[in-house]
């Protein structure tokens, strides 16, 4: 009787194969493991990896190795002093090409086969900020071959403005394909401005880097910052894991690694610091320095309570208003027009009165500043104390400290970012570990 049960089964099996084979013949795909995306949401995400530039771990370091923050405890107090190894860096490089620049292809690729013109500019804008953004902090890097694993297992890395130049390009390029609003085509950032407007605010950051004066100018009143909405802001709220970067990382998970503690931005702007106070008679910045840091424990934090810069609902800026203004009056100082350097420095002082609801930022004329090199260090101490992370480390770097942030014993800035351990372990390009005195080429 065995023989005719394993016969009647193996005969159930075969004659129900047909109508069975519905329930079975997606068994071994994992629902999980996406094999397409919608072009709105690869965007967004795209567009939300922006904050790991602006206010997480990136401009953390940026931000210590300028002495606009503190590193009070734990590694951060080694990292402060310089003491940083590759794999440091491999998260950061992770955030930039993983979680940034493969993101903005894939939503270029969407874009096209969708044939929406503007979308791809949008892919193209980011694209572009992600290839600049990693080519400033770490010199020579991947571009063209990057994220290219089926055809180019080790991408070569190319030269540093070479990069940038390609990166500018890239920018340009979207910004003559999109009419859309910053708004559009994602949830993640709040601006009256267009994709065009923060295109060519960018480029302004890009061309400053590379000490292209004229052309900063340029692109940096083509952007047309013209009201503090301008600002490109990354948008928080309470709601949990959506809080302001810089407050999760103090309220919530590193309380106190990150300080304001005896860090040279808290002393240009702290009244009673005598030595460094900046203040003067069109000047007054006890308000401002409330509104950054709070003095309610032993360490002088970061300001996160609903009142301060780094409250969990603070949106956060990409590239904001004071930048732009101070790109253009740092650049129209260097190019002869002190006129316009002037009123851009009084645009970014007047946008703080503004935030605070104060009056504490007289405008300067001419007849503040004795010549133009004491205009130029005013203008860089004000972009200094107002705009955090990657784009005060590339001037300091580009200056070589022209305004004489303490470097916590080195004496001259970090020149880059350490190329990651992820890449000497797995690129046969990888090009050596350099050390971080070792200028990238734009400041060799």
């Amino acid at each position: 009787m065995k023989p005719m049960r394993f016969l009647g089964l193996a005969t159930v099996v075969s004659l129900g194969l047909a109508s069975c084979q519905s329930f079975v013949e997606d068994i071994n795909i994992d629902p999980n493991n996406f094999t397409d995306i919608s072009n709105s949401l690869i965007t967004n995400h795209a567009v939300l990896n922006l904050a790991t530039i602006s206010e997480a771990e990136t401009a953390r370091i940026a931000g210590m190795w300028t002495d606009q923050f503190t590193g009070s405890d734990r590694q951060y107090i080694t990292q402060d002093n310089y003491g940083v190894g590759d794999s440091d860096f491999d998260a950061i490089w992770g955030d930039i090409y993983r979680g940034g620049l493969t993101q903005a292809q894939i939503a270029a690729d969407k874009a096209r086969e969708l044939g929406s013109e503007s979308l791809l500019g949008v892919a193209e804008i980011l694209q572009g900020h992600y290839a600049a953004e990693a080519a400033l902090l770490f010199g020579d890097v991947p571009f063209t071959q990057a994220n290219k694993a089926a055809e180019f297992a080790d991408p070569v890395y190319e030269p540093q403005r070479d990069v940038l130049m390609a990166a500018i390009a890239l920018i340009e390029g979207g910004i003559a394909k999109t009419d859309l609003k910053v708004t559009d085509a994602n949830s993640v950032l709040s601006s009256s401005s267009t994709w065009d407007q923060f295109g060519n605010a960018l480029i302004a950051r890009y061309k400053l880097a590379m000490r292209d004066y004229a052309g900063a100018l340029a692109a940096a009143q083509a952007a047309n910052f013209s009201s503090a909405s301008n600002s490109v802001d990354i948008i928080h709220s309470t709601t949990n894991f959506a809080e302001n970067s810089y407050y999760q990382f103090e309220a919530e998970q590193r309380t106190d690694y990150l300080t304001f503690d005896n860090s040279y931005l808290i002393n240009l702007i702290a009244p009673d610091s005598t030595d460094t106070y900046r203040g003067d008679d069109k000047t007054d910045d006890s308000n401002r320095v409330a509104y950054y840091a709070d003095n309610s424990s032993d360490f002088i934090r970061l300001n996160t309570n609903p009142n301060g810069l780094f409250a969990a609902a603070q949106n956060w800026p990409v590239i904001g208003y004071p930048e732009v203004q101070l790109i253009i009056a740092e650049s129209a100082a260097r190019t002869g027009d002190t006129d316009t350097a002037i009123e851009a420095l009084n645009n970014a002082r007047n946008y703080w009165d503004g935030v605070m609801g104060t009056d504490d930022y007289q405008d300067y004329d001419e007849d503040d500043f004795g010549d133009d090199d004491s205009l130029l260090k005013t203008i860089l101490t004000e972009k200094f104390v107002s705009v955090f992370g990657v784009p005060t480390f590339y001037d300091i770097v580009r200056t070589n400290n022209l305004i004489g942030t303490d470097l916590d014993g080195r004496t001259t800035p970090a020149q880059r970012f350490l190329y990651p351990s992820t890449e000497r372990s797995s690129n046969a390009n990888y090009p050596g570990l350099k050390e971080l005195d070792t200028p990238t080429p734009i400041n060799g």
